[in-house]
């Protein structure tokens, strides 16, 4: 000790100051290294047990999403008029899901809602049973045993119109979703709606959670039996751990000790039990104290040449959120920054984590509002047809008004009535072509009395045809246009003609009228106004949008 005091006492006042900064270093080093490396193993397992738990929590959320979607999908079936029809017929249709029906049959209606809700990837089958003996199905695989239907059946009467949950035999691999079909209006009930879901396609949700926590996942229905598992082990165990609806307990099998968190939900009644390996919990507390020594070494060494690795530290961070913004920037978004920093490096790649994750669900939504332009296109062009028709039959009930003493008025706004109930209401797009000829009727008797003897008409209809369904308005359409475009402009008097014939399988309904035409190219303009190009000035002079021939097709076109 003397001879080291002595030692210490011959060194220059430099080299002093250096051994003893590089002592008081190492000291403070070590000590806060231990300290922080107790506290950060502390909170990293606490946070990963956390994150761990909220995987689990986001994947029951994901399956009572799924749930509600097929809940939602068959509270639509079942309060659709034409299943209530069915389910209320005295003759209704009974099939095994192989037959072809008319498409505007019920039959046909009902096998199309039916299909709306079906899907084969995640669903066996799908049936509506009547109590009236109606019997629709559509399956792909195996369909219900006769055990399971008059359990279902069963649980869903007892249900009283909610939708029911069961778990099917051991081996079929599948869940029953069941709901009783009650009147709308009485509230009695009138038949069975009953989905099977394929185990397999929840095994595939689970996936993800089983992948990126090496966790094994149990999902258990109300009765605490097994609907899905990963590892061999008894229910009841995990059953006899449960307090309340969500929490997570301790188990240990075959030497293996396991943070189980489960979560029960509340509109199924299936408890989901997420089994995460303590080893994989601890994992990153292994790393961060791999972590610390490594850190505890190049600190040493900082201390002799601070300003190179310095740089070094604060740099490499960045060059890493640098490649992977360029691996984002080029369509990677599969790439993610670690986010076990608590520092601003930390904060912006989690920042970064969380923006991919939000442009990938934009994605997805923009996808799925695709499936619907369509239906928004065909109500959209159906909509535009009515404002200028009104504007005219306002018109021309005014300059009526004005004219007292008429005993047509009476006559006219009744027509005007039932043409504004046709428009305005969107309650029936498709009618029988006796209504349609109805609304062209009291269309032709206001432009009569509008122009006098200016024209004459002439209808003529098939009986064949009467019964037969078109989408609403569209001859009528056709036939506004031949007054307003051919009959309005012409200074001869004119004669417009309606006549419908079956020619071979179709059924086909000609307007003619002997007004002003029409050029050829004004013709493809119409049919097709996205492409036609017109001057600003010819916008502003014209009075019609010029919509009416291309609404028609289109609508013709979607049905």
């Amino acid at each position: 000790m003397k001879r080291v005091k002595n030692w210490f006492m011959n060194l220059s006042i430099q080299r002093k100051l250096l051994y003893c900064a590089l002592a008081i270093t190492l000291v403070v080093l070590l000590s806060a290294s231990i300290s922080l490396y107790v506290a950060a193993s502390r909170m990293v397992m606490a946070q990963t047990e956390k994150q761990s738990a909220g995987v689990i929590k986001e994947l029951s959320v994901n399956l009572d999403h799924y749930f509600e979607m097929v809940e939602n999908s068959f509270d639509y079936i079942a309060n659709n008029n034409t299943v209530q029809e069915e389910l209320k017929s005295d003759s209704p249709y009974c099939s095994d899901g192989g037959q072809y029906y008319s498409y505007y049959s019920r039959a046909g209606q009902i096998r199309r809602l039916l299909l709306q809700g079906y899907t084969s990837v995640y669903m066996n089958d799908i049936q509506l049973y009547g109590y009236n003996g109606a019997d629709h199905l559509l399956y792909n695989g195996e369909q219900i045993t006769l055990s399971d239907k008059e359990i279902v059946y069963k649980k869903a009467e007892e249900a009283n119109g909610r939708c029911v949950y069961y778990n099917a035999s051991q081996g079929t691999g599948l869940i029953y979703i069941a709901k009783q079909i009650k009147d709308s209006l009485t509230m009695e009930p009138l038949g069975i709606l009953q989905a099977s879901i394929k185990v397999s396609y929840l095994k595939k949700m689970t996936q993800s959670a089983r992948s990126s926590l090496t966790a094994e996942i149990f999902l258990l229905d109300d009765e605490n039996k097994v609907i899905l598992n990963s590892l061999d082990y008894s229910a009841d165990k995990l059953a006899e751990q449960y307090v309340g609806t969500s929490g997570s307990f301790m188990e240990k099998i075959n030497d293996q000790s396991y943070n189980c968190v489960y979560q029960k939900s509340s509109d199924t009644g299936f408890t989901l039990v997420g089994m995460i390996p303590m080893s994989f919990l601890q994992s990153t507390a292994r790393q961060l104290q791999n972590t610390t020594v490594i850190l505890l070494i190049i600190s040493v060494i900082l201390c002799v040449v601070l300003t190179s690795f310095l740089a070094r530290g604060i740099a490499g961070p960045i060059e890493g959120t640098s490649n992977a913004m360029k691996k984002f920037a080029g369509g990677d978004f599969t790439v993610r920054l670690p986010e076990g920093r608590t520092d601003e490096i930390g904060a912006m790649n989690s920042v970064f984590n969380h923006t991919i994750e939000e442009v990938e669900t934009l994605l997805k939504r923009v996808v799925e509002m695709e499936t619907v332009n369509k239906d928004i296109e065909f109500q959209a062009l159906q909509a535009q047809i009515n404002p200028h028709f009104l504007y005219n039959v306002l018109d021309t009930i005014n300059w009526m008004a004005r004219k007292k003493g008429e005993e047509n008025i009476c006559r006219m706004v009744t027509a005007v009535s039932s043409l504004m109930r046709a428009s305005i209401s969107n309650k029936r797009s498709i009618v029988s072509i006796r209504e349609e000829m109805k609304y062209v009727q009291d269309y032709i008797y206001i432009q009569k009395t509008r122009y006098g003897d200016k024209f004459t008409s002439y209808l003529e209809i098939d009986d064949e045809l009467n019964d037969i369904p078109i989408p609403k308005m569209t001859v009528q359409t056709l036939v506004e246009n031949a007054v307003v475009h051919g009959v309005e402009n012409a200074t001869w008097d004119c004669f417009l003609s309606v006549t419908g014939e079956l020619a071979g399988d179709m059924a086909v309904i000609t307007v003619k009228d002997n007004g002003v035409g029409i050029p050829a190219q004004r013709l493809e303009q119409l049919l097709n106004p996205e492409g036609e190009q017109e001057d600003s000035r010819q916008k502003e002079g014209r009075t019609h949008t010029s919509l009416g021939v291309y609404a028609v097709r289109k609508r013709l076109d979607y049905i």
